[in-house]
């Protein structure tokens, strides 16, 4: 697949870190499978990683565990 954003590249698999916020409150989740643009670096992620994701930083701002590092797991 080509890059939606700057068209000038084919993705490919790798890895990858998203910061979250909620107010003053951070969470960082380290590799993260995802499909990567070598040109631009836009990444894409599965439906079911994303709500996998979504899930687990909802569950740690819950928890009230805050400036964490995890890894996607």
């Amino acid at each position: 697949m080509i890059c939606l954003i700057c068209r000038d590249a084919h993705i490919t698999d790798g890895l990858v870190s998203i910061n979250f916020e909620r107010h003053e409150f951070k969470a960082v989740i380290h590799h993260i499978p995802a499909q990567v643009c070598p040109a631009c670096g836009e990444s894409y992620l599965s439906e079911e990683t994303a709500s996998i994701l979504l899930n687990r930083v909802e569950q740690i701002f819950d928890e009230g565990i805050f400036d964490v590092v995890q890894a996607y797991a």
